[in-house]
């Protein structure tokens, strides 16, 4: 979840009063945020997703405020006319089909105002944007552009000069060489033409979601600016141009709207009128236990923001920048937050329900850990993302079908593992300057492709052991897997040569019951040493607890 720097001082002249940290340490969690410490001018906020319009230091001044009696209410933001339009061309559709605009006028740009739009800008393209791909954002210069703004496609040769170059730069070359090409190129991969904003011009503001013109630069001399939102949700980026020119307007800069013409229609923004919700006083009351007053529970209401009018069914005006607030259960919530969670008293509800109890698999699992650590192995907990060169080549198996994360942040993190033994290679090669021996082991869970279930795949517990010293045989890893058995009352399991490639020939073998495989063990090739940079022989094994499980359960009855 997004962290954000708040300093002190521009909080406290927001907020008009001087907070000291020690209450906001204790007043911002309350209002559904996490304090994360102080820092040397201020500190820091970890603000939950389903609130983007806490990512800003302004609209988390214009929250507290509310919560703390200080301005209640909901705030109205007037937008003024304008002449200003825009218009969308139709070969965007399949490309990046929706766009949206406003304009700020009379804004002091300060160094504190500086920090907190980059930082707002870089947490929503995050977050409420999923790393640009649903939402990016543009702010430009107003002064330069010549209207009306066109939303189009170039092709791939057409050149401008992006922002911070020297020299123009066809589109290939900016999504190959720019960072920022590099970071969000995947998101206009495989299109023909790539979204472009021009001027009447023919002066290019933005190529989004990628990077803007040097063209509509902003610093510190600039009044007037220029709002685009590209994406592939209108809702999103309505209301991720609501987030923005909120917050500009809270430093004291007046709102002007743009019509976007579209091929079949248009649409005036920003559009910051409230939306109406009915709640039932009764509904609150039933959801959180307590008995309220419409007017506490209108007060309450309030202090969160919304506008309402009491009554047994309260009409609530909510702000068009919470974006979170969709249902009458979210209003509950608000309520809930208001009120102060810590005002509720748990009781056990009266129920004619059983209490649930341990999954038994997760019961089974800690005995198994449990055991393995009386054996004199430690335990090690690994991610269940890795990649495929660590699952496949450097343990020297061939490819086959893993579940793949769609667009990687990193190399490093591409898939999701299919067995475990890799992450213990993988400790074992990050730790060759501790001392031998060195006894590994990890009871967790694998995701195994199976077109059987509704999302293609499915988990799986599996438990691996991997031991490297000097000695480290065939025998060893069979003597730990004969242990489990053993103590687990499996006597009647099957064992033949045989097993997974990663395992040297002739010293490796598969244990079943009644053909369904249990394990595999035995010691690794060296060609698979090499590739993890081993020197010292490693025997392991990998079971399916799964299996183990059921058998138990069999024996048990």
């Amino acid at each position: 979840m997004p962290v954000i720097e708040v300093r002190l001082a521009d909080l406290r002249e927001l907020l008009g009063v001087e907070v000291t940290v020690d209450e906001l340490s204790d007043r911002l969690p309350m209002m559904g945020t996490e304090w994360k410490g102080v820092t040397e001018e201020g500190f820091q906020l970890e603000v939950f997703p389903n609130r983007p319009d806490l990512l800003s230091i302004e609209g988390l001044a214009r929250a507290y405020a509310s919560f703390t009696g200080r301005r209640t209410g909901l705030v109205e933001y007037r937008v003024r006319d304008s002449d200003y339009a825009v218009h969308v061309d139709r070969k965007v559709e399949g490309v990046r089909p929706y766009f949206v605009t406003a304009a700020v006028k009379s804004i002091e740009f300060d160094d504190a105002l500086i920090r907190s739009i980059i930082q707002m800008q870089e947490k929503l393209h995050v977050t409420h944007g999923r790393r640009r791909r649903k939402v990016a954002i543009g702010l430009h210069n107003l002064e330069p552009i010549e209207f009306p703004v066109a939303y189009t496609t170039k092709p791939p040769g057409f050149r401008f000069r992006p922002l911070g170059e020297r020299f123009e730069m066809s589109l290939t070359q900016i999504l190959a060489e720019l960072h920022t090409g590099r970071d969000y190129g995947w998101i206009v991969e495989g299109f023909e033409e790539y979204p472009m904003i021009l001027d009447a011009k023919g002066m290019v503001l933005s190529m989004p979601p990628i990077i803007n013109g040097e063209y509509t630069r902003i610093d510190e001399a600039t009044r007037d600016i220029f709002i685009d939102v590209t994406g592939t949700d209108m809702k999103a980026i309505t209301e991720a141009l609501n987030i923005i020119v909120t917050t500009f307007a809270d430093r004291g800069a007046e709102i002007f709207s743009v019509r976007n013409h579209y091929p079949d229609g248009g649409v005036t923004t920003p559009d910051l009128s409230p939306h109406a919700m009915k709640l039932d006083n009764s509904y609150v009351v039933k959801n959180l236990g307590v008995e309220l007053r419409p007017e506490d529970t209108a007060r309450y209401l309030e202090m969160m923001g919304h506008g309402a009018l009491p009554g047994e069914t309260l009409t609530v005006n909510v702000p068009s920048y919470r974006t979170d607030v969709m249902h009458p259960i979210d209003l509950v919530e608000d309520v809930a937050i208001a009120h102060g969670y810590d005002r509720f008293v748990p009781t056990i509800p009266k129920i004619a329900t059983q209490a649930a109890g341990e999954n038994p698999i997760e019961v089974f699992s800690r005995g198994l850990r449990n055991f393995l650590v009386g054996l004199g192995l430690q335990e090690v907990m690994t991610f269940m993302m890795t990649n495929e060169g660590n699952l496949f080549e450097r343990m020297c198996l061939p490819d086959e079908p893993v579940a793949e994360t769609e667009n990687p942040k990193t190399n490093e993190y591409t898939v999701l593992r299919n067995r475990l033994l890799p992450s213990l290679m993988e400790v074992l090669s990050l730790n060759k300057h501790h001392p031998y021996p060195q006894s590994l082991f990890e009871v967790d869970d694998v995701v195994l492709l199976d077109e059987h279930e509704e999302t293609g795949a499915r988990t799986a517990r599996r438990l691996a052991v991997a031991l490297c010293h000097g000695r480290a045989n065939f025998s060893e890893a069979k003597a730990v897997m004969n242990c489990i058995l053993d103590n687990l009352g499996l006597t009647e399991v099957e064992t033949e040569a045989g097993g997974p490639p990663c395992f040297t020939e002739g010293r490796k073998l598969v244990a079943g019951v009644d053909g369904r495989p249990l394990c595999w063990a035995g010691e690794l090739r060296p060609e698979a040493l090499e590739r993890w940079g081993l020197e010292m022989p490693v025997a392991a094994l990998e079971m399916d607890v799964d299996a183990l499980f059921d058998l138990a359960l069999k024996g048990a009855d």
